[in-house]
């Protein structure tokens, strides 16, 4: 029975914290009638009763009379799986699902649900992909940084070719999938970097996989293939803001940068569009942009 006022405090703990009691419901799949008859009712004069020295079983007989929706067979059947639902709800699903913008809110709450997979993935890469100003290789340092206090989305940092780092957000769900999300432009512009890492089935991968979906310097859509190597472990960010990205010529590649550039940079490893205007308003620019990057 100490189990119930476990799950009493830990209800009041989230909902100090914001969570409402529909998100709790929903999380721990049972009917909003019955959770607010549980917390508002039943729970507490259970407690009350049980400080007061009354024995447990009489306690929740006498707390139950208050309600006609809650049995006490079925409440002592399932109390160990209510108790174990309501420890996994993270108080940051206080995010209002009616805010106005469901797909952000969904994206957060299902990040929060994979916080357990970050540590993981935490430290120092090298980022090996194609250059879009040489046949070479093109070396950015990247870093997936700890999580901290009251963050749902691990920071993630990368280095551009003028020596500026920007930050954003990873996610790392279970199922073998990671996205790196950036805003390349620290001024108030929209341009979209999103890399999207085949997660291997093992701790502390020193290579992994990916594509990323970005723009060239004219605004043009592409996508790549790229290599996470692991370099070690966080390091602080000044020290990170002093490293550098860096094109390595094809003729002064070592073995191991042949095989990475190898895997990202041979034909069919980069897909590009143009952004071509269509004054004719047909079917004719699909067939021109074809034959335009057949050219380049």
């Amino acid at each position: 029975m100490d189990k119930l006022v476990a799950l009493y405090e830990r209800m009041k703990k989230l909902r100090e914290s914001g969570v409402r009691m529909k998100d709790i419901s929903e999380e721990m799949d049972i009917a909003s009638s019955v959770l607010s008859s549980l917390y508002s009712s039943v729970l507490p004069t259970y407690v009350n009763l049980v400080s007061n020295g009354e024995e447990e079983e009489k306690a929740l007989e006498h707390a139950l009379q208050q309600v006609n929706n809650v049995s006490k067979r079925r409440l002592k059947g399932s109390l160990d799986t209510l108790y174990e639902k309501v420890c996994h709800i993270d108080p940051r699903l206080s995010i209002l699902k009616n805010s106005g913008r469901p797909f952000f809110d969904d994206l957060e709450k299902e990040a929060i649900r994979y916080l357990p997979n970050v540590s993981a993935y935490t430290g120092l890469y090298l980022a090996y992909s194609a250059s879009s100003f040489s046949d070479g290789l093109k070396v950015e340092p990247y870093m997936i940084a700890a999580m901290t206090e009251g963050e749902t989305m691990p920071r993630v940092y990368s280095q551009n070719m003028a020596g500026d780092y920007y930050v954003g957000v990873g996610i790392f769900s279970p199922f073998q999938i990671g996205y790196l999300l950036f805003n390349e432009q620290k001024q108030l512009q929209l341009a979209l970097k999103v890399v999207y890492l085949q997660l291997p089935v093992l701790e502390f991968p020193t290579l992994i996989k990916g594509i990323y979906l970005t723009h060239d310097y004219n605004r043009n859509p592409i996508a790549r293939r790229i290599l996470f190597v692991r370099q070690g472990e966080e390091i602080p960010l000044e020290q990170f803001g002093e490293m550098r990205t860096e094109v390595i010529p094809k003729d002064k590649l070592t073995d191991e940068e042949q095989a990475y550039y190898e895997y990202t940079c041979e034909t069919g490893d980069l897909i590009k569009s143009l952004m071509l205007t269509s004054p004719e308003k047909d079917l004719s620019v699909l067939k021109q942009e074809k034959q335009l990057l057949n050219m380049l």
